[in-house]
């Protein structure tokens, strides 16, 4: 299957690069649409970006593939979240899991083993909690505080460590803009914010603010049967499990899935100096259960994230060649949720038979501190070079850390009386005492081979004290083989430690390895007046994958093999209609077995039509496709079928007042049923149960609109 899949993605790359080259350079047309390439053209020259190596440059000739996603343009789309605007980068497959958290598949790669493959940056600060790699809050920020989004596919490990391991994201929230937003959607849903930014008059100090939020009741989806719906019964009523009773799910019903967040940031610079404090944080319900059994409908946030941070960050030049910059960053981050994991009513049968009138319910907390130093130096004195030495320390504590339940803990039996315990006592969920330690060395060498080459090598060294030491090398070239034609090629390597969450629950006798990753990629673009595309083909090995096994434990699973395509395309119709597309086939295939990933997709595409008769009106429609999706082994069901949504948007500028825009948007236009895959549940002997049969359906047809001023 590998091979006529690899045969597919270089047919396609091949046409791809033929209808790229064969492209007319077409003579200046007269009037507007001059201007509009020309406006085209200095948006491609303005995609400056660092996160690849650290240097400042244009997104098309970094090593490694980066897509830069602007706010403006998000905005005239009609992306609401962070997390909605991710569907337009090739690659990656925003989904959510049965508690819906947020979850970003890549590749061709999701399932168990999809939480926290991503590196997720605000303003270039780490925000992945050492407790479950994940930063929510920031996926769920409003679009209308973001200033671009920008975003690697591949390992990022070579630069920003930990949890660049299938990509990096990187929000930048606006800082030249001054402006308020408010927005109303179905389902009960509000929002509303504002930035502000201020400079003195000879430039050299200044800052920015940035401020929202917003809460959705939610479209109270029909959850299908749970996993307790599926438990059949002997004649006399006794479930088969003998540790479940099945005739008590509340399922099919309502699912609770209210969703909220909220934002402050603060930056304040002056000179090379800049500090920054940041607020975040978000909740949501518990949606499809956390071991896939819908809870009691009730409403209210099940699970909440907040992040408190001060950053600061100062630089030297001491000679012309030599230029430092120190890092220095505190970080606190709380995790709380209250939630039922199997309803009220409920016969538990270990070790008798028990009634337990509430069901199995739990709640907890848990936080941690991070503080962090880094050091970089950029030197250019040898000619053609400019290498980049980074030394970097961080420390992770965690503080309080709690569970309470009517349930013991280790022996899983019914107590008299609810009971709050830590790890010393037996709760599994964190340990209160867990700290990590990681010393890093990145060294990079950025080398002008000629006037049009330039190849890059990076090594990074991090060396933790509880899970051992990791080396994350980088080799990259790119050749502009004129002013329109590049190509790159680049091997590269990242890891993902296991999180403290993981470490906790890890299967008894079992000593968790971080996950590892090896990619190679070879990609082609073309800039031309009215067209710009990307074909890139890429092949991934993944080893020592951590997978959840039995009820929340988990495990090392062997390795995963991808192989796949990515095409894009840029087209300025004409001076007032412009096109966006792309393409993504992969293949992924467990390397021990053959089979396919479950989860993730095996096609993902988009187009983007964009149309401004005038400079104040904007009409928008993006068509997104997701192909199917396979199931896990021993999953009876066919393939989980794929989807099209329709999101169309309309824009109107200086109504009534110059600066105030209207916006218009309907998502899902045509109500398609849009489903992500519920997978097996396991039991306590590890054995899989069916969870919802009709995986977890999401909200359909949902109309909103938003008012924003810029003054």
């Amino acid at each position: 299957m590998k091979k006529a899949v690899l045969r597919h993605c270089l047919l396609g790359l091949l046409s791809f690069t033929a209808c790229a080259q064969a492209a007319p350079d077409q003579d200046a047309p007269a009037g507007g649409e001059e201007s509009a390439e020309l406006r085209d053209l200095l948006a491609v020259l303005d995609q400056q970006t660092e996160i690849a190596t650290r240097t400042k440059m244009n997104a098309d000739y970094v090593p490694g593939l980066v897509t830069v996603l602007l706010g403006d343009e998000l905005e005239a789309l009609g992306a609401r979240t962070v997390w909605e605007a991710l569907r337009l980068v090739p690659g990656i497959e925003p989904s959510t899991d049965q508690i819906g958290g947020r979850q970003t598949l890549v590749r061709g790669v999701g399932g168990t083993f999809a939480s926290g493959n991503m590196k997720i940056l605000l303003n270039s600060q780490s925000m992945n909690s050492a407790l479950s790699a994940n930063a929510n809050p920031v996926l769920n920020m409003p679009i209308e505080q973001v200033g671009q989004i920008e975003v690697i596919r591949g390992p990022g490990s070579a630069i920003h460590g930990e949890f660049a391991y299938a990509g990096v994201i990187n929000v930048i929230t606006r800082k030249d803009a001054d402006g308020v937003f408010a927005r109303a959607g179905r389902f009960d849903t509000y929002g509303a914010g504002g930035f502000r930014h201020w400079r003195s008059e000879d430039g050299r100090s200044g800052g920015s603010m940035s401020f929202g939020g917003w809460h959705s009741r939610g479209a109270r989806v029909g959850s299908g049967q749970d996993a307790l719906s599926g438990i059949p019964v002997d004649p006399a009523g006794i479930p088969v499990n003998p540790l479940l009773n099945g005739t008590l799910s509340n399922a099919p019903g309502p699912v609770n899935d209210e969703m909220e967040q909220r934002s402050l940031l603060v930056d304040l610079y002056r000179d090379e100096y800049s500090l920054s404090a940041s607020y975040v944080e978000d909740g949501n319900g518990d949606h499809f259960g956390t071991v896939n059994v819908l809870s009691q409908p009730d409403d209210g946030i099940a699970y909440r994230n907040r992040y408190f941070m001060v950053n600061g960050k100062g630089g030297w030049r001491p000679s012309e060649t030599l230029a430092t910059e120190l890092r220095l960053g505190w970080q606190y981050y709380e995790n709380r949720f209250d939630f039922r994991l199997l309803p009220a009513g409920l016969t538990w049968f270990t070790p008798l038979p028990a009634v337990l009138p509430e069901g199995w319910w739990a709640k907890g907390y848990y936080d941690e501190q991070r503080l962090s130093a880094e050091y970089d130096m950029h030197w250019s004195g040898w000619r053609d070079h400019n290498w980049l030495l980074s030394l970097g320390a961080t420390h992770i504590a965690a503080g309080d850390a709690w569970v309470e339940s009517n349930l013991d803990p280790l022996t899983r039996t019914p107590l008299p009386a609810p009971r709050r315990s830590t790890a010393d006592e037996g709760a599994q969920w964190a340990d209160d005492g867990s700290t990590r330690r990681i010393l890093s060395l990145t060294l990079q060498d950025e080398y002008r081979l000629s006037d049009d080459v330039t190849v890059t090598a990076g090594l990074r060294y991090d060396d933790y004290d509880d899970v051992g030491d990791k080396l994350s090398p980088r080799l990259a070239a790119v050749w502009r083989l004129d002013r329109r034609h590049i190509l790159k090629a680049q091997y590269a390597e990242a890891f993902r430690p296991p999180t403290f969450y993981e470490m906790a629950m890890a299967e008894a006798g079992t000593e968790l390895s971080p996950e590892t990753i090896k990619t190679t990629e070879f990609a082609y673009i073309y800039k031309g007046p009215a067209t710009g595309g990307r074909a890139t083909l890429f092949h991934s090995r993944l080893k020592d994958l951590i997978v959840g096994s039995r009820i929340l434990q988990y495990r090392n699973a062997p390795g995963v093999e991808v192989d796949g395509v990515e095409l894009e395309l840029d087209q300025r119709l004409t001076s007032r209609l412009r096109l966006k597309a792309n393409i993504t086939l992969s293949d992924a295939e467990h390397s021990d077995t053959g089979d396919a990933v479950a989860g993730a997709a095996d096609r993902l595409a988009n187009l983007a039509l964009v149309f401004q008769p005038t400079a104040t009106q904007t009409y928008s429609l993006w068509l997104r496709h997701v192909g199917e999706r396979a199931r896990e082994a021993g999953d009876p069901r066919h393939r989980l079928s794929g989807y099209e949504t329709v999101d169309a948007t309309t824009s109107f500028g200086n109504v009534g007042v110059r600066g105030l825009t209207l916006r218009l948007g309907v998502s899902n236009l045509l109500d398609e049923r849009v489903r992500y895959p519920a997978f097996l549940t396991r039991d306590v002997a590890d054995q899989p149960i069916p969870s919802y049969a009709g995986d977890y359906p999401q909200p359909g047809r949902a109309g909103w609109v938003q008012l924003s001023y810029r003054m």
